[in-house]
């Protein structure tokens, strides 16, 4: 782990987002009501770019004076290309927890990018910012997001029945949490595996 970039993987670049330059791309993302609802806090819709432009600026201003939110637009490798967002929100730096967003362009590109985006992600939340516990939220239908968080160790704690309402139907609310010994015990055994695989090899 010593020696690697907090911000540029093998596929993807962590760069600050830029309300004038990503609004467009943005834009287009708000046809996903999952995402529209999470950037805006309001009733799904698609927004415009001048729109999109005027909430971002308003975000990145407060976060900037309340130290209480860090966003990051996730670029594809040598590229400006935006392709994910990661947001650690609801920060507590006295109890050390916050919340951990995720939100990709489509579902080739979380294929794609999420293992890396996600091991990145853990690494700043445990090893930058200090972060004893991060959590999120994910709608019981989305299956995808469920397999990536248990795959990286986060474990169930809540499960508030029929509080998402998406596509027509309503669907549990699922409440996941990683403490950063957990994270850190995960990475010891990979680090052992990989140590044991090379002796073998």
């Amino acid at each position: 782990m010593i020696g690697k970039s907090l911000f540029v993987g093998d596929l993807v670049e962590w760069t600050a987002l830029d309300h004038e330059k990503d609004a467009a791309a943005l834009s287009a993302w708000t046809a996903d009501p999952h995402f529209s609802q999470n950037l805006f806090n309001k009733p799904a819709r698609p927004y415009a770019v001048h729109e999109v432009k005027k909430k971002v600026k308003e975000m990145l201003k407060e976060a900037d004076e309340h130290h209480g939110t860090y966003y990051y637009a996730i670029r594809k490798k040598g590229s400006t290309e935006l392709v994910a967002l990661v947001r650690f929100g609801w920060l507590s730096f006295t109890h050390q927890g916050g919340r951990l967003f995720l939100d990709f362009v489509s579902p080739e590109a979380m294929q794609t990018y999420s293992t890396e985006l996600m091991s990145m992600a853990l690494r700043f939340a445990f090893m930058e910012l200090s972060l004893h516990r991060l959590w999120t939220e994910v709608a019981g239908c989305d299956t995808e997001s469920i397999q990536l968080l248990e795959s990286s160790g986060f474990l169930r704690e809540i499960q508030r029945r029929e509080a998402v309402y998406a596509n027509g139907k309503y669907y549990d609310e699922l409440i996941y949490s990683l403490l950063k010994p957990e994270w850190k015990a995960r990475q010891e055994a990979e680090q052992k595996q990989e140590l044991k695989q090379e002796v073998m090899a």
